[in-house]
């Protein structure tokens, strides 16, 4: 019997921006089936979620009619954690951030994509100077800190997939390179394939997208 995969996005879902990496992994035989942690929420509710002038650890997602927002993540958490759990009978329940979540969230089923991709990258080569592209200039903390404890170097730049620019994007990913990164990693799962082939022909790093990376695996699980 084939997997059935619980995808659970910080945001609402179906996630319109992931339909077509969606419809591959049900191609390869997953049942997949998506959660959405703001589903069962009012907007005013979700308004209440925004994070503080002080908040450090601030998450960026889509609401079902494309708009992009951003969370405080310990206002979050709670909601995360009950929809996790309410969706425990499935065999591989795949959390849709790259954020660092891997002593916040229980659950012996739960996929944690940091988890995934720093211990792959560390795979790959532990002296990596990494380049590494998020949504938002504010996530810079949370970022240095998740790629700090899985000791990497590193450079850090902003440009919103949600927003996405294909210009921008090169700008800051061709900036990344010139200060030295070995790869480039687009850290967040809202990076899709086609963003990445879009810029890369235009450098001469390889590229990681961590929607991409994890996908397979899922696969390979099965």
């Amino acid at each position: 019997m084939n997997s059935n995969i619980a995808i659970v996005t910080i945001g609402q879902a179906p996630r319109k921006d992931m339909a077509d990496d969606i419809l591959q992994l049900k191609k390869a035989g997953l049942h997949v089936t998506e959660f959405g942690v703001l589903d069962l929420l009012s907007s005013s509710e979700i308004a209440t979620l925004a994070p503080s002038i002080q908040d450090l650890d601030v998450l960026v997602t889509l609401l079902a009619n494309g708009k992009q927002v951003k969370l405080s993540k310990k206002k979050l958490l709670p909601f995360i954690q009950k929809r996790i759990n309410d969706v425990t009978e499935h065999t591989w329940i795949l959390f849709m951030c790259t954020g660092d979540f891997t002593n916040a969230l229980v659950g012996k089923n739960l996929l944690l994509p940091d988890r995934l991709l720093t211990h792959l990258v560390y795979g790959i080569h532990a002296d990596l100077k990494l380049g590494l592209i998020g949504p938002e200039p504010e996530q810079l903390v949370s970022i240095a800190d998740k790629w700090h404890k899985a000791k990497f170097d590193f450079t850090y730049a902003a440009s919103s997939p949600y927003h996405y620019n294909e210009q921008h994007l090169l700008g800051k990913a061709k900036k990344l390179q010139q200060q030295g990164a070995d790869i480039l990693i687009l850290d967040c799962m809202g990076y899709s394939t086609t963003m990445k082939n879009a810029i890369k022909k235009e450098l001469s790093i390889p590229i990681m997208v961590p929607r991409e990376a994890v996908f397979s695996i899922l696969t390979t699980i099965n």
